[in-house]
């Protein structure tokens, strides 16, 4: 389906920009030595001067050192650059391998001359990520974002506020790499996506203050991540404990790892709700605020009662967030976007409109939504192709197993009848 598999929709509010890569313990300890292997990949470097075919720039970088190393020996300084050069021009010509190499030689070069913790290898190593995305070398892949990390703690130390963009990366990466179920254990990338947005959140708060707006995005963030353990469901091909007991061999499933799981999942509601109610006070307190921020915010709130079923939390929160979006002097237009109409929760890939649905397979359905927020009266009216039962029958479970926020009128939830929408897959 587009976007993401309407069996684990994208958690509300927040957007993944990063590719998919594992990154599993970030967090543990920043002084241990970096992994085996470092990695790289991401600015582009300048062009070279004249237009030349991508073999001809290779030549002439490979002839440059040549050079260099003549002159100065293996490590002379400025090689590096020349290697990097390299590298890019290999990876612009599609060879991966022989790119991750160079990029390789230009780390320990730059290591040589400028020391173990430089940041100057950091381009080197955002390149190499990138080549090892392309070969799908995802655990090389996470390995060299574990060593980014760790690169810019020796360098800044982990309370410094300059390590929030680095933070913010590696836990977008985290969630998307669960998304898209690429790494290694799914578990560990969203245990390590929660405790690096706890992390933003401690030195946003200590550096900034407890009601800075930048709090914002970490705190959506531990949003998403408490959504997805509170429905994660398990690796996708780990066996389903039924009892419990022992494995096959007298591994015992409650293992410390076991624990850890259950422990996340049994806090995963306060602790989405928690993070949400601190983007409300935010919002309250903080006199930079957009207009009725605050009361949007609540609407998050209102949303996250409704998809753990606490009905009557949810109620009474959306009337709180209704009366607070008129006092705060919001739109008609921005109260109806938002109570309007029923919405998903969290988004599903539904489609109004799709120019290219008949190159794809697609469910048109039409269903009503009661004032409590669940589907009724799902019938399906027409399907590509008209033979396939299975995504007829998915789209039904789907909208079965769906909350939504219930359409307002006068700060009172009602029914909506007659919705249509379309449902796109690949």
């Amino acid at each position: 389906m587009t976007q993401t598999d309407i069996s684990k929709p994208i958690a509300i509010g927040l957007m993944f920009t990063a590719t998919a890569l594992l990154c599993g313990h970030a967090c543990a300890d920043s002084t241990a030595p970096p992994p085996a292997f470092i990695e790289a990949a991401s600015k582009p470097l300048p062009t070279v001067k004249r237009n030349l075919h991508p073999s001809e720039t290779i030549d002439e970088y490979r002839d440059r050192i040549e050079e260099m190393e003549a002159e100065q020996g293996a490590y002379g300084a400025g090689i590096d650059e020349q290697l990097m050069g390299l590298g890019v021009a290999l990876q612009k010509d599609g060879n991966h391998e022989e790119a991750i190499s160079e990029f390789r030689r230009a780390m320990l070069i730059n290591r040589v001359n400028e020391g173990l913790y430089s940041l100057n290898q950091v381009p080197m190593i955002e390149r190499m990520i990138n080549s090892q995305i392309a070969l799908n070398q995802w655990q090389d892949a996470n390995d060299n974002q574990e060593y980014l990390y760790w690169l810019y703690v020796r360098n800044y130390g982990e309370d410094d506020p300059r390590m929030l963009p680095v933070i913010d990366h590696l836990s977008r990466w985290h969630l998307q790499a669960y998304v898209d179920e690429k790494g290694g254990s799914l578990f560990e990338h969203l245990i390590s996506a929660t405790n690096l947005y706890e992390m933003a959140v401690d030195i946003i708060t200590k550096n900034f203050g407890a009601n800075d707006l930048r709090l914002v995005d970490a705190l959506r963030g531990l949003k998403a991540t408490n959504y997805y353990l509170a429905t994660y469901k398990g690796e996708p091909q780990e066996p389903v404990v039924v009892n419990a007991g022992f494995a096959p061999g007298g591994n015992d499933f409650d293992s410390p790892r076991r624990t850890q799981l259950d422990q996340y999942r049994m806090n995963s509601f306060s602790s989405g709700k928690d993070a949400i109610s601190r983007i409300v006070d935010v919002y309250n307190k903080n006199p930079q605020s957009p207009p009725a921020a605050s009361a949007k915010a609540k609407v998050e709130l209102g949303d996250w009662y409704m998809m753990f079923n606490k009905w009557h939390s949810a109620r009474e929160t959306y009337g709180e967030a209704y009366q607070a979006l008129w006092d705060n002097g919001a739109t008609n237009q921005e109260i109806n976007d938002i109570f309007g109409r029923p919405a998903a929760l969290p988004a599903l890939p539904m489609l109004e409109e799709d120019r290219d649905a008949l190159a794809h397979s697609y469910v048109t359905v039409s269903y009503d939504v009661t004032a409590f927020g669940k589907a009724r009266n799902i019938q399906i009216l027409k399907s590509q192709p008209d033979s396939s039962v299975s995504i007829r029958s998915r789209v039904r479970n789907v909208l079965k197993r769906a909350k939504f926020r219930p359409r307002f009128e006068n700060g009172e939830p009602v029914d909506t009848v007659g919705i249509v929408q379309r449902f796109v897959f690949e």
